[in-house]
């Protein structure tokens, strides 16, 4: 996430998704500053490694909610009321 990103050139898709192109990691990381969002590596092994432009600690909070979310349902599922026991 954004300094630690070592690679020269990056693909930056934007805060909404579009494609931004390939530019060196330090204009990526300037165009993410300029929004005040994160750059954050989402494709290290593709060449040129691919980034996204989001607001991190709001995208580990929702993802925070949603595993909480869905270990809270784990519950709801229908029992098994076979009548042959």
């Amino acid at each position: 996430m954004n300094e630690r990103i070592r690679a020269r050139e990056v693909r930056v898709i934007g805060a909404e998704g579009e494609q931004l192109g390939v530019m060196t990691t330090r204009d990526a990381l300037a165009k993410a500053q300029e929004s005040e969002f994160d750059l954050v590596e989402v494709a290290p092994t593709s060449q040129p490694p691919v980034v996204r432009i989001m607001d991190y600690g709001k995208y580990k909070y929702e993802q925070h909610k949603k595993s909480r979310g869905t270990h809270r349902r784990g519950g709801d599922q229908p029992k098994n009321t076979d009548a042959t026991s």
